[in-house]
C-alpha cells in the first residue's frame, strides 16, 4: 500500500533554472555549469561562490545571474495545492538536489514544514539523487518502507533509482498526467472495505 508520496522540487513543484542556462551554452561550458551546480547541491560550495562561478562561465555579472535564477523559478501552484490535499491522507516528503538557501527564496517561512512531513535536501545530507541511499533515507524519515512510497521526479534516472530501492515512481511530464497516475496508484493500492 502506498502511504508516502515524495516530490522532487525543481522540474516538478518549480520550474528549474539550470536547464534554461545550460541551453544557452556550448557542450563543454554546459558541463562546467553542471559541475558547479553539483558542488552546490552537495553543499561543497556556498551560494556566493556558486553565483560567482556561474557568472564567470556565462560571462555575466553576479547580479545578472541572481536575476536569471530568480526569473526562471516558476511555481507550479497546481501541484503545490495537490501536495496540501495529499497531506490530509498520506505522508508527504520533498526530496531535492538543492544548494543552501535556494528554497528560502521559493517558499514562504514555515511553508515547507506546512506542506511536507519531511524535507530531504542534498546539501544538508552531502548526497544527491540518483544515489540509492538518499531515497532510502527519505523513506526512513517518513517512517515507511521504500515499498510504501512513490517518487515523483522529472528525471528518468531518479525515477529508476527510486524503483531500484523498491519504491514506485512517476516520471513527471505534465500535472494532469502525474495527478492521474498517482490517483490510479492510490486507488489500486487502497484495501477493499
Amino acid at each position: 500500500m502506498i502511504r508516502g508520496i515524495i516530490f522532487d522540487c525543481f522540474g516538478v513543484l518549480y520550474g528549474g533554472s539550470l536547464e534554461t542556462l545550460i541551453r544557452s551554452l556550448p557542450a563543454e561550458r554546459a558541463d562546467q555549469l553542471r559541475d558547479v551546480n553539483k558542488s552546490y547541491d552537495y553543499g561543497y560550495i556556498p551560494r556566493a561562490s556558486y553565483i560567482e562561478q556561474f557568472a564567470t562561465i556565462l560571462g555575466k555579472s553576479p547580479d545578472d545571474i541572481n536575476q536569471i535564477l530568480q526569473d526562471t523559478h516558476v511555481r507550479n501552484d497546481e501541484l503545490v495545492d495537490y501536495v496540501r490535499a495529499l497531506k490530509l491522507s498520506h505522508r508527504v516528503a520533498m526530496l531535492s538536489n538543492v544548494g543552501e538557501a535556494t528554497l528560502d527564496k521559493l517558499f514562504a517561512p514555515g511553508e515547507i514544514e506546512e506542506l511536507f512531513d519531511v524535507a530531504v535536501l542534498s546539501y544538508r545530507e552531502g548526497l544527491t539523487k540518483p544515489h540509492p541511499d538518499i531515497f532510502l533515507l527519505t523513506a526512513e524519515r517518513l517512517g515507511l518502507a521504500p515499498e510504501e512510497c512513490v517518487m515523483i521526479d522529472d528525471i528518468i534516472e531518479n525515477c529508476e533509482a527510486a524503483e531500484g530501492v523498491g519504491m514506485q515512481a512517476i516520471l513527471h511530464t505534465a500535472n494532469q498526467l502525474t495527478i492521474q497516475r498517482l490517483g490510479e496508484l492510490l486507488v489500486h493500492e487502497e484495501p477493499a472495505i
